[in-house]
């Protein structure tokens, strides 16, 4: 285990765009494979993997994962260098403002238009949405940015954020389809929830 352990952070520190992507794309894919299983489960229809929406998935963990959060950390990191409080809320706020409005946004945006949505239903998803998505960011990511800026390398960061990003795309992927679901399962449900039936797996 510490041998696979030392080969992971190597290959990280060498090709991190590479190792974060694939990481996120796994990652992103299996969170919308999940989320797709729970929306079946009072469904009558038989169980089926719809492929175009689990591959979006799966391109959003890898824009995310290989190619924002790793210049975001460091850009976070040159703006409030430490680890003294003062940074870490400085770093773990700014994170929030920007992926919790933006990043959120984006990826629910994506999802939409990559499984075929229009747009105008895009936009109307999005708006309805969001405020309970930035009410479950701040729940969720603000104590986890709060230690992760505190104690997580910032070459290693990506990782431990895409596996917490695990149980979030989830709950994304399930509320931004949550408009195309029949009536009784056409509400967002609350962070408890969608976290809950993931929970049990070993982490945007």
């Amino acid at each position: 285990m510490h041998r696979i352990a030392a080969v992971w952070l190597s290959a990280l520190q060498r090709r991190p765009r590479l190792v974060n992507g694939v990481q996120g794309g796994f990652l992103g894919g299996t969170g919308d494979a999940i989320a797709q299983r729970l929306e079946r489960r009072a469904d009558t229809e038989p169980a089926r993997v719809d492929a175009r929406r689990l591959a979006g998935a799966s391109a959003l963990g890898v824009l995310f994962s290989g190619f924002i959060y790793p210049p975001l950390y460091a850009l976070l990191e040159g703006l409030w260098p430490g680890t003294a409080f003062r940074a870490v809320a400085a770093k773990a706020c700014s994170d929030v403002l920007l992926l919790g409005i933006f990043g959120n946004a984006t990826s629910i945006s994506g999802r939409l238009l990559l499984a075929g949505r229009a747009p105008s239903e895009v936009t109307r998803s999005v708006r309805e949405t969001m405020p309970s998505v930035l009410v479950n960011e701040v729940r969720v990511w603000l104590p986890y940015n709060l230690l992760a800026f505190r104690f997580v390398p910032t070459a290693v960061r990506p990782t431990t954020t895409a596996f917490l990003s695990l149980l979030w795309q989830v709950y994304i992927s399930w509320t931004a389809h949550a408009s195309s679901r029949p009536a009784v399962l056409s509400r967002a449900p609350t962070q408890e929830t969608v976290l809950a039936p993931a929970a049990s797996r070993p982490p945007k």
